[in-house]
């Protein structure tokens, strides 16, 4: 079934690419303001809802089948939420990503070489992307690279790197195929329904920490995800951008906040037993995303604080 009309290719259409249930809640966001505009789902995991089609785009049938329907729908925004959601979500998401990215840089050089209009292109990605260290900065800003980590000593950061090269990937098609291509670098989504690093670390059935650190932590209200994404799309952002919660609080402030018990161990020990889900870099040092420059070029203010997010959690 053909997935538009002629009186759909008359009208603006942006395109979702998601794995989960945030692509859906956007869409919803989105059809419900006053812009005229077409906007169309697609899944890259699990089974197809009714009228909805999946495609996975870590295989190669999956990037012909994209290269398909970018040619079909000629959508002016391609929005790329399908990367995965922490170290353990889905299993081994390293390789998902940059297989993902692969597949959307592919079908764009395919849309490209039939001198197609190329839609712009906005990712969402992670905070995680900042490796962390004892010289880490107070606030990485969108344009630091952080700390290189060598080697991948952990789960964490074998997902982080993989969204490094994921962005890379995407970044590159800036100058190669001359399209805008935005990024929203999310701090761990608390409540709601996805998973995140912390989301997943808090609901392990033993979290641990390190004795003696007490790292500033941030996260981010799955709500005000949603609206940062509705934004981005709304104004066609072009930028990498940080999207964090209002202000942060201590590592074990999140845990009482949370009504989390979290044993406490020596580095070493912490490092070997801690969950896959959170890394012990990041249990001792802080990884700050600075979220000043969302607010002055979309506007977003998060409605809920830190604070808030996690007392909602519980």
């Amino acid at each position: 079934m053909a997935l538009c009309t002629d009186v759909a290719r008359s009208v603006e259409t942006v395109l979702l690419l998601g794995r989960n249930v945030l692509a859906h809640d956007v869409a919803r966001r989105l059809a419900a303001s006053d812009r005229e505009r077409r906007v169309v789902t697609i899944s890259t995991v699990g089974e197809a809802a009714p009228g909805e089609r999946v495609i996975d785009l870590t295989s190669f049938v999956g990037t012909g089948q994209l290269a398909e329907i970018l040619q079909e729908l000629r959508p002016s925004m391609l929005v790329l939420l399908a990367f995965s959601e922490s170290p353990v979500t889905p299993e081994r998401p390293w390789l998902q990503d940059a297989a993902v990215a692969d597949a959307v840089a592919t079908a764009m050089r395919k849309c490209a070489d039939l001198k197609l209009r190329l839609p712009s292109l906005l990712a969402l990605s992670s905070t995680a992307v900042y490796g962390v260290a004892p010289g880490s900065p107070l606030l990485f800003d969108e344009a630091c690279e952080g700390v290189p980590i060598a080697p991948l000593s952990s789960a964490f950061d074998r997902w982080a790197d993989g969204l490094r090269q994921a962005e890379a990937t995407l970044l590159s098609l800036r100058e190669e195929l001359r399209i805008a291509v935005a990024l929203l670098r999310s701090a761990s989504v608390v409540g709601g329904p996805i998973d995140s690093p912390l989301q997943a670390w808090l609901s392990a059935a033993l979290p641990v920490r390190v004795l003696g650190f007490d790292p500033p932590v941030q996260v981010l209200d799955y709500e005000d995800l949603v609206e940062a994404v509705v934004l981005a799309i709304e104004q066609r952002s072009a930028e990498i951008l940080n999207i964090v919660g209002r202000g942060a609080v201590s590592l074990s402030r999140l845990l009482a906040l949370s009504g989390t018990v979290a044993l406490p161990l020596a580095g070493p020990l912490a490092d070997r037993l801690t969950s896959d889900a959170m890394d012990g870099k990041r249990l001792r040092w802080r990884a700050l995303a600075d979220g000043r420059r969302a607010m002055q070029a979309l506007g977003f203010r998060p409605a809920r604080s830190t604070e808030e997010t996690l007392r909602a959690r519980r």
